[in-house]
């Protein structure tokens, strides 16, 4: 690849990060260093001095992590790579755009992404090797820059993916490249030389068609916007295609004309280029050395490092050792002093076997009755205790008691989970098969927000949590998303738990299947302890744990067994991979229906998402016999400007909405004199207003039961603020 061509690519990469959204701030001082430091590379760069720009790129580097700023770090890299391409170091070139590529990744910052491919792709397309490489991640940042509607990203990776095209000569795809590079050449923030190149590639592509007359009106348009850009480079390119054109068009007398300029421009530049080419063959030694210091210095520090590390080693195996030895004497002593009380015990239970197995069988009956009549009575109680800590935080300006009621929180939310899971579990005791409720919803967003759930346990035992697609997954899908969920959360909870300084990563492939059906594989593999073989089926029981000397592992055993079930009643099962020392790989396969774009359009999907603001003055009635939940629900309205009336019963609240005008009410089901189904149905006799369900109640139990009765939609207690506040909006938005 020539000098100018590589030039292009890094002062496109510039005008790309330039226009990137502003970095999160740490120090104002700091920031503008390194912007500074930025700039300084990119003038020394375009200078011809290469090997500067280098040193110049490394302090940034330095600085730009000794800060954490993951967006200069990543830009500084990319620079770096620039330098060392330059100077025909590729491989070089490639250790530096990886690095920025690991920081584009971490600042989650997609347009970033779609600059490191683009980085990629300016190393790759040189080598015939790896040219279609490189066009696989030219084509990774279109999608990117697409997405993002990203104008100036699309514009020079299209003009770089066209240079390539045109010198390799592959015409048919050059004249399409161009065509969509047309469409970003009006961008209003673009600098003529820019445009000026675009509109010279175009009368090419014209020349290539064979129609001279749009190739000149093009290159009258690029001649225009290469004198107002003031680059004698960009005037030679120009020049000589307009020599080209003219003479094909057999005005030989103007293509001469211009040739002259050719030739005139072409000897200032020349000058430029060797000048420039003295530079880079004296940077070359100058860097080497630089190189070599680098690399001296890396190895005492590595060589440091590999020395604490084998002292480290030396010191854990003796430990161990001894540990083992100790362990093994105890327990020989502690078996022989149980293995009598062992036999003698082992007989007298087996007199209780079978007693108990008939025991078990009633109790089983009873557990199943218990847990449905109980539903109701847990969940209320807790949603006073949830709500009225989650106030109390709010409201909280003492620090000293900030622990104390942080704490109260966290163990409400861990026995309304606990409470959830048994329940579940109980539920799915009682069906064959699920239903499949038919949710229609972004499969990328929904693992997105479940890995996102776990960062704060991922940071807390030092792990990485990744995400690898193995194909494009379907954009949109239709199935049971909520089993999904629960089954991904059980799985990626338990390896963030059990995995301390190591790795997971969540994998999802997918193959069409007929019908419009799409089969999908997803797996979780951690690097944790691992399974002894005759300990998988046994994790699978409830209340089993996986056996570890780490005590912090806190949780009910359940997990397992909700999504085993959970499969089983989905129709597929869970595969277990694991070896101790090494880690564990769970894995499962759910087919869904691929929802179309257009498809998608005609089902009612509420992605909308109303404004909170728009509670400010609403008038809601709160049924509720409860007191607690009354002064919970109302107080959460009241953030929010609600102006809440209180019924204690469905009786009141009949007298209340026919007496008043609400737009919204919230109705409970269980209520003394009137329940909530009865007052609902006497309410529609003569109004249309709203009425949520806001209820403890085991929902599937009471779903038709509810819609039936006339009411429009349903809470249930205890719930997320976020979701309560869009259902009452979303309903009063239909009324």
């Amino acid at each position: 690849m020539s000098l100018l061509t590589l030039l292009f690519f890094a002062v496109g990469k510039a005008q790309r990060s330039v226009e990137s959204d502003s970095i999160k701030r740490t120090t104002v001082a700091t920031e503008e260093l390194l912007r500074d430091m930025m700039f300084e590379s990119f003038q020394l760069y375009s200078e011809g001095d290469f090997q500067g720009s280098l040193k110049n790129n490394l302090a940034t580097i330095k600085l730009a992590e000794a800060s954490n700023n993951l967006e200069i770090a990543h830009e500084s890299y990319s620079y770096l790579g620039y330098d060392y391409l330059i100077l025909e170091d590729t491989v070089k070139a490639l250790e530096a755009f990886e690095k920025s590529y690991y920081y584009a990744r971490k600042t989650r910052d997609s347009r970033q992404i779609a600059n490191a491919y683009t980085d990629f792709a300016a190393v790759y397309v040189q080598d015939s090797a790896t040219y279609e490489k490189g066009l696989h991640y030219f084509k990774n940042a279109f999608t990117i820059y697409h997405t993002l509607k990203d104008s100036s990203g699309l514009h020079g990776s299209y003009y770089d993916y066209a240079k390539v095209l045109l010198s390799r000569g592959e015409k048919k795809e050059f004249n399409e490249v161009v065509d969509s590079l047309m469409n970003y050449s009006g961008y209003s923030e673009l600098n003529p030389g820019y445009k000026a190149r675009s509109y010279n590639l175009k009368a090419q592509s014209y020349l290539i068609r064979g129609d001279v007359d749009q190739a000149l009106q093009n290159l009258n348009v690029a001649l225009e916007l290469g004198e107002e850009s003031h680059s004698n480079f960009i005037l030679e390119e120009i020049y000589k295609i307009y020599a080209t054109a003219l003479e094909s068009k057999q005005d030989y007398k103007m293509a001469y004309a211009m040739m002259v300029k050719y030739d005139s421009i072409f000897n200032i530049n020349q000058k430029d280029r060797s000048y420039s080419e003295s530079r880079k063959i004296a940077a070359k030694y100058e860097v080497a050395e630089v190189q070599e210091d680098l690399l001296q210095a890396q190895l005492e520090k590595d060589l440091e490092q590999e020395k604490v590390q084998n002292r480290t080693i030396i010191n854990y195996i003796l430990i161990g050792v001894i540990l083992l030895g100790l362990g093994l004497i105890v327990f020989l002593y502690y078996i022989s002093r149980r293995r009598k009380s062992y036999i003698t015990a082992l007989r007298t239970k087996n007199i209780q076997v079978e007693k108990a197995k008939l025991e078990a069988e009633r109790l089983a009956k009873v557990k199943s009755n218990f847990f449905s009549t109980v539903s109701h009575e847990l969940r209320t109680p807790l949603y006073g205790v949830i709500g009225l800590s989650s106030i109390l935080l709010e409201k909280n300006k003492d620090k000293d008691n900030l622990q104390e009621l942080q704490s109260l929180k966290f163990s409400a939310d861990y026995l309304l989970a606990l409470v959830n899971d048994v329940l579940h579990l109980n539920k799915i005791d009682s069906q064959n098969r699920l239903e499949n409720h038919g949710d229609v919803f972004n499969l990328v967003d929904l693992i997105d927000n479940i890995t996102s759930s776990f960062e704060y346990l991922r940071v807390q035992n030092n792990n990485e949590l990744e995400v690898e697609y193995a194909q494009q997954p379907p954009h949109l899908v239709k199935g049971n998303s909520t089993v999904l969920s629960q089954i991904l959360m059980n799985l990626i909870g338990n390896a963030c738990k059990f995995t301390e300084n190591g790795r997971i990563l969540v994998r999802i492939a997918s193959n069409a299947t007929k019908d419009n059906d799409c089969d999908i594989k997803f797996s979780v593999q951690d690097t944790g302890p691992g399974i002894a073989p005759d300990k998988v089926k046994q994790i699978f029981e409830e209340f089993a744990q996986g056996e570890s000397k780490n005590i912090t592992f806190q949780g009910t055993g359940l997990g397992l067994s909700i999504v085993k079930r959970l499969l089983r009643a989905s129709g597929s099962e869970i595969h277990v991979e694991s070896a101790l020392g090494k880690g564990s790989t769970f894995s499962f396969s759910m087919t869904y229906e691929v929802i179309e774009q257009e498809s998608a359009k005609k089902l009612n999907i509420p992605l909308k998402v109303y404004d909170v603001s728009e509670l400010k003055d609403k008038k809601i009635l709160i049924v509720e016999d409860n007191q607690i939940n009354q002064m919970v629900t109302k107080k959460i309205l009241e953030k929010f400007e609600v102006q809440c009336d209180i019924a204690g019963n469905g009786k009141i609240a009949v007298e209340k909405v026919r007496d008043n005008s609400y737009d919204l009410v919230l109705m409970d089901i269980h209520m003394p004199v009137m329940n909530g189904i009865e007052s609902t149905k006497e309410i529609r006799k003569f109004s249309k207003v709203p009425i949520l369900a806001l209820t403890a109640v085991e929902l599937e139990e009471m779903r038709e039961q509810i819609y039936n009765s006339g009411m429009n939609d349903i809470i249930v207690k205890p719930y997320d603020v976020k979701h309560f506040q869009q259902a009452i909006l979303r309903s009063m938005a239909t009324y």
